[in-house]
């Protein structure tokens, strides 16, 4: 990892606070950090636990990023196996999916306003047998996230 001047992280890591709801309708906050390599993502959520656990490569995350040239998608079901109770959820490497972004150019979260819903979300956790995440960021990404 390279970083710049305290105010920009070649690849991450890079980190903002979230407010997320499931998809039962309740609402917890999350501590969301970010990196990037490859044209990849990973991400890392502390939020509260999940008892149950998932095998690998079944829970899908979507990320929504601002990049210069607009919108940055990242989709995918890539994860290790979690094993259910661990209040850290390590996610990817996920592949952009739509967006157009150069090396080095700032990725920033979406901030929107609240509450986050399955129809107002910059971040999407899908797992098999269990209520889905729907998150938006209360700040901006800190140190900027850059991409690689």
């Amino acid at each position: 990892m390279t970083t710049f001047v305290g105010s920009a992280s070649a690849g991450g890591p890079s980190t903002a606070p979230y407010d997320c709801v499931d998809a039962r309708g309740r609402a917890f906050p999350a501590k969301v950090t970010y990196f990037t390599g490859g044209g990849q993502l990973k991400v890392t959520i502390s939020a509260p636990a999940i008892p149950a656990g998932f095998p690998a490569n079944s829970i899908n995350t979507t990320a929504i990023f601002n990049g210069p040239s607009g919108g940055v998608v990242y989709d995918g079901a890539i994860n290790p196996p979690y094993p259910g109770g661990a209040p850290v959820f390590n996610l990817g490497a996920i592949p952009k999916v739509s967006g157009t972004i150069g090396v080095g150019q700032p990725l920033a979260d979406v901030i929107s306003g609240p509450p986050p819903s399955p129809s107002n979300w910059s971040l999407r956790v899908l797992f098999p047998g269990w209520p889905g995440w729907y998150c938006v960021a209360r700040a901006p990404l800190s140190p900027t996230l850059l991409y690689s």
